[in-house]
Parts: C-alpha cells; sequence; structure tokens
C-alpha cells in the first residue's frame, strides 16, 4: 500500500472514530435527558438496548468475517 493510500485510510478511519464519539455524546446526553424526564421508558429503553447486544454481536462477527474472507491472503 503506498504511503498516500495508507493515509487515506487513516484519515477516514479517524474520521469515522470521530463520527462515532460525536454520537456517542449525543446518545448519552439523550439518555441523561429520558432518564430524568421519563423513568420508567428509560428503563424500558435499557431493556430493549440489553436486548439487542446477541443480535449486534453477531451482525459484528458477519462483517468481520465477511471482511476476513474479501482479504487477499498473505503469504
Amino acid at each position: 500500500m503506498s504511503k498516500s493510500a495508507s493515509q487515506a485510510s487513516v484519515n477516514t478511519l479517524s474520521r469515522v472514530v470521530d463520527l462515532l464519539v460525536e454520537h456517542k455524546i449525543r446518545i448519552d446526553a439523550w439518555e441523561h435527558v429520558l432518564k430524568e424526564t421519563n423513568p420508567l421508558v428509560h428503563e424500558h429503553y435499557l431493556g430493549t438496548i440489553e436486548n439487542l447486544r446477541p443480535q449486534k454481536a453477531a451482525e459484528v462477527n458477519r462483517l468481520l468475517a465477511q471482511i476476513l474472507k474479501s482479504q487477499p491472503a498473505k503469504s
């Protein structure tokens, strides 16, 4: 991989991480608002998140397997 392509990959990854952090901050803020305004809905929200964890793990594993399959084998 050329230096410019490598730098582009690092820049892209950096932008993705920045967006993830920004969205995590926003979600945390909204979760705090929800907790303060409606604790019952907040509990339901937390339960829903907990129920989605296995689905998320399966999706991440599927995507990682797909990425690994698409990578050329290194000798």
